[in-house]
């Protein structure tokens, strides 16, 4: 393992105990499910951790971890953290630096961190669902305005919006949108969502798929992965025993400045 990698594994297992110790039920998703599947850990070119909950047993972490972590560990939210332009929580390694490009300049934590995404119920209606994600794109386009976007000419047409004050009211924009996103309860529901992954309908998966759970091994440890893992990866990466060419085995990840033993408080 890279050095990144060793302190991404090190949050997990943090992770892992509080969810053990509050009864919580989590699934390693995205790539980190992939990477458990085929390699029995990290994807090689990648250096992330991806985990989900339902929305009730996401929603008791974040009120009642806190307590329970390692001093270094931040579990970082729009809650905790309300220049934290996303509607998932990270939970953060304070004492290490992790300042990607696209978010260098807000005034948040920036250590080495693992994903912990909500997962949330789906309406049964055609329409509703139509209403429903006309007005995700409307706040995932406000969310954003913040987000420093690598395409001059992206920029170009945020620029003037974040000059008129669009984008100051991260919280209450994230705030909403989570009250969106959360209306329909996962009992309730045939189709379970991630809305906070950016692969849209990739994310929307059948009750069923989920399930109570698979066991699994991620770098040594026991993990749980959604109980019908083949269906979950073959709808999100196609062959996924396939491997991708080589020029796009790499991070998705912009990095300027990567520490595994400074914090990021040195660097800004």
């Amino acid at each position: 393992m890279t050095p990144i990698q060793k302190k991404v594994l090190q949050i997990l297992q943090s992770f892992m105990q509080i969810c053990d110790q509050l009864q919580l039920k989590y699934f390693l998703v995205c790539g980190s499910a992939l990477g458990a599947v085929k390699y029995g850990g990290f994807v090689p070119w990648d250096d992330d951790v991806d985990v989900a909950l339902f929305r009730n047993d996401y929603e008791r972490f974040c009120k009642e971890a806190p307590a329970l972590l390692p001093e270094q560990l931040f579990l970082q939210n729009f809650q905790s953290d309300p220049a934290f332009p996303a509607i998932y929580s990270k939970l953060r390694n304070s004492e290490t630096t992790c300042i990607e490009e696209s978010i260098a300049a807000l005034p948040i934590n920036h250590g080495i961190s693992i994903d912990i995404f909500p997962l949330d119920g789906y309406p049964k209606d055609k329409k509703e669902q139509e209403r429903l994600e006309r007005k995700k794109a409307w706040f995932a386009r406000k969310l954003s305005i913040p987000c420093v976007r690598p395409e001059r000419w992206k920029e170009a047409v945020v620029n003037p919006l974040r000059a008129l004050g669009f984008g100051k009211n991260t919280a209450q924009t994230a705030a909403a949108y989570t009250a969106l996103i959360s209306a329909w309860p996962v009992e309730s529901s045939n189709v379970i969502a991630n809305h906070g992954n950016w692969q849209g309908r990739l994310e929307y998966h059948r009750k069923e798929i989920y399930g109570d759970g698979s066991y699994g091994i991620f770098e040594g440890l026991p993990v749980r992965l959604p109980e019908d893992c083949d269906a979950y990866l073959k709808q999100k990466y196609g062959d996924y025993w396939q491997d991708p060419p080589p020029d796009k085995q790499r991070s998705h990840h912009r990095y300027l400045k990567l520490d595994t033993e400074r914090p990021y408080t040195e660097y800004l």
